[in-house]
């Protein structure tokens, strides 16, 4: 009898970069993608980590029970506030598997990322859905991935 496969979940959130966090924001990131990737590794989670106008928009995949242990870690973590999951739910395969954590910081000149979710009305982080956040991290996938591989070209 074989064992069956580990069941695989995605979680998306949004939270809002406390005082701690936004006084040095790339040293904080630096910090968490340190720790998240050492922390991942052992847990076999992947996920992707963006900041953006004062927000961290993270998805993490992986054992619904790894996922629940990260993300208590994460509500503990001073460094953010406002915690809302956008969507946990069931994935038939990874999206961001190249990366036990990666992070990248969106600055006015990713504009063209931002104003494919939405050009109706100017970007909001707050009204983000799980599907727009999914939309959003895995655009931003492909730019590190492009990125990635034309550095070793």
């Amino acid at each position: 009898m074989s064992a069956s496969p580990p069941r695989l979940r995605r979680l998306v959130y949004r939270s809002r970069q406390s005082p701690l966090a936004v006084a040095d924001l790339e040293f904080e990131v630096c910090n968490i993608v340190r720790s998240s990737i050492r922390n991942n590794r052992l847990t076999n989670l992947s996920g992707l980590l963006v900041t953006l106008q004062g927000y961290f928009i993270q998805v993490l995949e992986g054992t619904p029970e790894h996922l629940d242990e990260t993300y208590r870690r994460i509500t503990a973590d001073s460094r953010h506030t406002d915690l809302e999951i956008l969507s946990s739910e069931p994935a038939a395969q990874r999206l961001f598997r190249d990366w036990e954590m990666c992070a990248r910081a969106l600055s006015p000149s990713d504009a063209v990322i931002i104003d494919g979710l939405d050009s109706r009305e100017q970007f909001d982080p707050c009204r983000l859905t799980g599907q727009s956040a999914l939309r959003l991290l895995g655009a931003v996938a492909q730019i590190q991935r492009r990125a990635s591989m034309a550095m070793v070209g």
